[in-house]
């Protein structure tokens, strides 16, 4: 089974609107159905993970509903939980914000070889970097958090795993960072974020170069502007 895994259970601080991000409209459109059209063609099945908060939303949709606000990391782990997986079973991770096309779905099957793969872009200032070693580690570095991010690679919102061994490592970490009070401890503001995975674990993971790509995501309603103004010019 190949799953699809489109994580919208954020709390939205930064983006003021009476929806969840993902429902934005383009181009007469919901953000979520283009990219759920997107996916189909490479997804047995697709889900939307949203809260528990913002769950009626999503009546129409595939759904696994999951408590909120301990993480992205924390919100994939427990969206694996819930479905099961067996050890042949791939998916697709993205984030709800993010706007894709068919071609980067084709590309990721067309170049998976057995580990995690990050569509990633080469930029100047990249707000999260991306590194890379021989031995198929990654190391991820955070501008918000005042780390080393000039020039280097910056991920695409979306990921392609290997499902079980991606679970066996989110819980891995989990573990690592899990206080007594079933809080999270960690220097990236105390939550699993999904990005430290790389960080915190051995998981096998490689760059997929994707610079002629074109990358579509916002937090706000001005870069939601900006992107249908993209989108329309297409």
């Amino acid at each position: 089974m190949v799953y699809g895994l489109i994580i919208s259970a954020g709390r939205q601080s930064r983006f003021k609107s009476a929806v969840p991000k993902c429902l934005s409209m383009i181009d007469g459109k919901t953000l979520l159905d283009r990219n759920i059209d997107a996916m189909r063609p490479y997804c047995d099945k697709i889900y939307t993970v949203c809260s528990v908060e913002n769950q009626n939303y999503f009546d129409k949709y595939d759904k696994i509903v999951i408590e909120s606000g301990k993480g992205s990391g924390d919100a994939v782990w427990q969206a694996i939980e819930r479905i099961g997986c067996y050890e042949d079973d791939l998916c697709f991770i993205m984030w709800g914000d993010a706007l894709h096309t068919e071609d980067i779905f084709a590309k990721l099957q067309s170049n998976y070889r057995g580990r995690a793969l990050i569509p990633c872009k080469w930029e100047k200032l990249p707000y999260v970097k991306v590194s890379q070693d021989k031995s198929h580690t990654l190391k991820v570095y955070f501008s918000k958090f005042h780390e080393d991010t000039r020039e280097g690679f910056h991920d695409l919102s979306l990921f392609y795993c290997p499902m079980c061994a991606l679970l066996n490592k989110l819980r891995q970490f989990r573990n690592k960072i899990l206080r007594p009070d079933g809080t999270y401890r960690h220097k990236h503001g105390d939550e699993m974020e999904f990005m430290d995975l790389f960080n915190e674990t051995d998981v096998e993971a490689e760059i997929l170069e994707c610079n002629d790509y074109e990358d579509f995501s916002f937090n706000t309603v001005e870069e939601l502007q900006k992107l249908t103004e993209q989108k329309s010019r297409r």
